[in-house]
């Protein structure tokens, strides 16, 4: 089997995931609730952000929990700009990233990066992407998993 050749693999572990559900779907509203993390001492990592079916915004983001305190606050902080605010929070998780060369016209990266932590049963809680990398978060349980899954596939220096 051929592997596609990539720059190498980042791993960022010790993260806390976090899922901003129902937000309104307006300006600024991404804004307001990533900025009650920096508020309150807490770096994000990752964000994604989507619309869903019924026309609510819904965030992503991955944080490094500097301090537990803070962190609660934020999340509250957050929970309080609107009362249709969900937030659901995800411990011990793990933001791994192929990165390099441009990906641009290497067509199907994505796919045989997601495909190959499906057939080993690991699940993923996001995705973002880039013209030069590829990112998942997922729980840290599956790191060892995730990059065997990862160099079958993928030839890394």
């Amino acid at each position: 089997m051929n592997k596609e050749p990539i720059g190498g693999i980042i791993v960022d572990e010790d993260l806390t995931f976090v899922r901003i559900f129902d937000l309104p779907d307006e300006p600024d509203w991404a804004g307001s609730a990533l900025e009650e993390f920096c508020f309150f001492g807490q770096s994000v990592i990752f964000i994604a952000e989507n619309m869903d079916s019924r026309g609510n915004a819904n965030l992503s983001a991955a944080v490094v929990q500097s301090d537990p305190r803070g962190f609660k606050n934020a999340v509250g902080a957050i929970e309080d700009l609107d009362e249709n605010i969900r937030v659901q929070v995800v411990s011990d998780t793990c933001l791994v990233t192929v990165y390099g060369p441009h990906f641009k016209q290497r067509c199907g990266l994505a796919a045989t990066y997601f495909r190959s932590l499906g057939l080993k049963g690991i699940n993923i809680l996001a995705i973002s992407t880039s013209i030069s990398s590829i990112s998942a978060i997922i729980e840290k349980r599956y790191l060892q998993p995730t990059l065997d899954a990862l160099r079958d596939v993928f030839d890394v220096p």
